[in-house]
């Protein structure tokens, strides 16, 4: 029988880690997103360190270096993370049936749903997208694309007559979108104001002050 060097006994590996332990490697890497997400949001992306997001998911910090080289690419991946599941989320939200209110009031519930529920993603992803040079954002992004899939709308609503016209359609789009990312400046959970009644309360404040007499007609009333 061969000679081996190294024994294994009661399931355990000669490290001493339990099989069980070992874990496939997009279950890691989504752990190891969401500990930066944590870390990022608790301290500050700059004072952050990899050895505090590999002790939060409870690894050695040379397994990071499996997935990424440098703190920054950690970011870059986190950043796009979040702004391509807002974008599949307010594009799969845009195709529903139902009017242009419906489709806005569909695409901003559930913007702000995922950013008070997902609060440590969406604040690094909004506090440190400012601090992105320009040319890095727009290769990460490729352009205004979730901007824009509001802004279509807009533009659909004002040719049907349900938008005031004299509106400028990208300054619409872009003032309703900064009132509701700044909710990560603020927004704390809070049992006395669900997520669903903040939602209506924005939603109703951002169609309602864009609507014409025609498409108030179209508009809840019981809220």
């Amino acid at each position: 029988m061969p000679k081996t060097t190294k024994k294994m006994e009661s399931g355990r590996p000669s490290d001493g880690r339990s099989v069980n332990d070992r874990k496939p490697k997009e279950k890691r890497w989504q752990e190891i997103l969401k500990a930066a997400a944590e870390v990022f949001y608790e301290k500050g992306y700059d004072a952050a360190t990899l050895q505090e997001i590999a002790d939060r998911v409870g690894i050695l910090k040379g397994s990071i270096y499996y997935y990424i080289k440098t703190k920054s690419d950690l970011l870059d991946h986190l950043l796009t993370e979040v702004h391509n599941e807002g974008v599949a989320m307010i594009r799969k939200r845009s195709e529903l049936t139902g009017t242009v209110f419906d489709k806005l009031d569909a695409m901003f519930r559930s913007h702000i749903e995922y950013m008070c529920r997902n609060q440590a993603k969406t604040t690094v992803y909004l506090h440190e997208l400012k601090a992105l040079d320009p040319k890095r954002r727009e290769s990460l992004f490729r352009g205004h694309e979730f901007r824009d899939e509001f802004l279509a709308l807009i533009k659909k609503g004002q040719a049907e007559g349900l938008i005031l016209e004299r509106l400028d359609p990208k300054l619409t789009a872009q003032t309703m979108m900064g009132w509701t990312n700044s909710l990560y400046q603020w927004y704390r959970p809070q049992p006395r104001k669900p997520v669903d009644q903040i939602a209506d309360h924005f939603i109703t404040i951002m169609l309602r002050g864009i609507a014409t007499e025609k498409g108030l007609a179209l508009l809840p009333t019981d809220r």
